[in-house]
């Protein structure tokens, strides 16, 4: 299972945000930037210290959270068999929750920063490293394509995530691609198509392979 006493790379990654946001508490205005619409105008704000502090908290949160769920899991013996692969998964959603962090600090301190378009690289280069090692993912009730007719059968689980993983890799590229050449709303629409598309055909697709599994 996870050695906490390797972590410390993940404890660096969490830690720096940590201390960026007691630098720069001083520094933030009233009312930080919270959240962004499809044109990159910002339609919500939080207090000083929410803005400045909630993100590295919850990244934080997340590193027991990802302790957690496979003691939890009534399957846990399968983790030890794709850990290298749940370690890279911890380590993406770290990074990136650390790196959307900065933006918000960046734009709050009134930087030119181009939210809709580094969040929606960030999603997407997360998707494709997300779809890249699912195919090794073994079967558990926290990880991976968790639908009803994958956790009823290894073998449907087995042959999902296998395709499920080209698919994902294939949208999330076609998505970045897309991303780095529109802006606003053509972007917002090429992202999510990038994203729900290869969700939506490995739904079926899985369910196709379940019940013919029942046929047998």
């Amino acid at each position: 299972m996870i050695n906490i006493k390797k972590d410390w790379p993940i404890w660096i990654i969490l830690l720096i945000p940590i201390i960026i946001a007691v630098f720069v508490y001083p520094y933030m205005p009233d009312q930080v930037p919270m959240h962004w619409n499809i044109n990159g105008e910002v339609d919500n704000y939080g207090s000083k210290t929410v803005g400045t502090f909630m993100m590295p908290l919850m990244n934080a949160g997340l590193y027991f959270l990802f302790i957690l769920l496979p003691k939890l899991d009534p399957r846990k013996e399968n983790y030890q068999k794709f850990l290298g692969s749940y370690q890279i998964i911890r380590y993406a959603v770290h990074v990136f929750m650390a790196l959307m962090f900065l933006l918000v600090v960046a734009a709050s301190l009134g930087y030119a920063v181009d939210i809709g378009l580094w969040v929606s690289v960030g999603v997407d280069v997360l998707f494709i490293i997300m779809g890249n090692i699912m195919g090794r993912v073994r079967h558990n009730y926290f990880v991976g394509f968790r639908l009803p007719w994958t956790l009823a059968n290894e073998e449907v689980w087995r042959k999902t995530h296998q395709t499920g993983a080209k698919a994902m890799v294939l949208g999330g590229v076609l998505a970045l691609i897309g991303v780095l050449l529109t802006e606003n709303n053509l972007r917002f629409i090429i992202l999510m198509s990038g994203i729900f598309i290869p969700i939506i055909f490995i739904s079926v697709y899985s369910y196709v392979l379940f019940r013919k599994s029942l046929t047998r």
